[in-house]
């Protein structure tokens, strides 16, 4: 399970994708301890986390670019 976030060419620097990628990393562990640890449901958890991170930087870009999208 090698999936790669969605960033956008020049919107973000090698170190902000390696702090993006262990972010999710830890969020998929967060969630998964807090659901007992079930076995065999890595990737599950791994893709929560993943749209959880890709949502927030979305809704982060919608207010830097403002709500009408000036």
């Amino acid at each position: 399970m090698n999936r790669e976030p969605d960033i956008p060419p020049g919107r973000a620097l090698p170190a902000e994708v390696d702090a993006f990628r262990e972010a999710v990393r830890k969020t998929a562990y967060f969630l998964w301890e807090q659901d007992g640890r079930p076995h065999g449901r890595h990737e599950e958890y791994y893709l929560r986390a993943l749209d959880q991170h890709r949502r927030e930087r979305e809704y982060d870009q919608w207010l830097e670019d403002g709500p009408d999208g000036e």
